[in-house]
């Protein structure tokens, strides 16, 4: 036990003036206020609420009229028949599975349209990330909600001398 500390204690002091040597500098960026606050996050919320701001007021309504059938729906029971009951409650579920499929449809045509639009803006951003962090000289830059990497210094890429080295041991 002594022994492996030692040399861990020896390794670390090896090491050490390589590390402090090339100091790694690190940034991150918040990936989500690029898109909402930017010039062209901006522009694709502004699409977005144009294609789909009617869409959204329409379905709003619609599942308001929903819910107030729901509530008068509970409020009469004590007053209606089983048959009566059962033909209201079948009606409810039918506009309800209708809102459900038209919505669902409506929202999976916002979520792609969300999608491309972000892309459209998550290039541009890396490229400008890309160059920034040249600029600064940062090692490496991290998304901050996902702490994803954005860029990477090519210099800290070790696999190729990695690889070569494997590669001789293996002979």
């Amino acid at each position: 036990m002594k022994r492996r500390f030692a040399l861990f204690a020896a390794a670390l002091t090896m090491a050490t003036p390589c590390i402090a040597a090339d100091a790694i500098t690190v940034g991150y960026v918040n990936m989500q206020e690029v898109l909402e606050k930017s010039k062209l996050g901006k522009r694709a919320q502004e699409t977005l609420k144009q294609k789909f701001g009617p869409k959204s007021q329409e379905f709003a309504k619609e599942e308001q009229a929903i819910r107030q059938q729901q509530q008068t729906l509970e409020r009469d029971k004590p007053l209606m028949s089983k048959d009566q009951i059962k033909k209201k409650e079948d009606e409810l579920k039918k506009k309800v599975e209708e809102f459900q499929k038209t919505a669902g449809g409506t929202q999976q045509e916002l979520a792609k349209e969300q999608q491309k639009l972000a892309q459209a803006i998550v290039g541009p951003a890396q490229e400008v990330v890309q160059a920034l962090s040249k600029e600064k000289k940062m090692s490496l830059v991290f998304e901050r909600s996902q702490a994803g990497l954005l860029y990477v210094d090519s210099a800290l890429n070790l696999t190729d001398e990695v690889i070569k080295r494997l590669d001789e041991r293996a002979k």
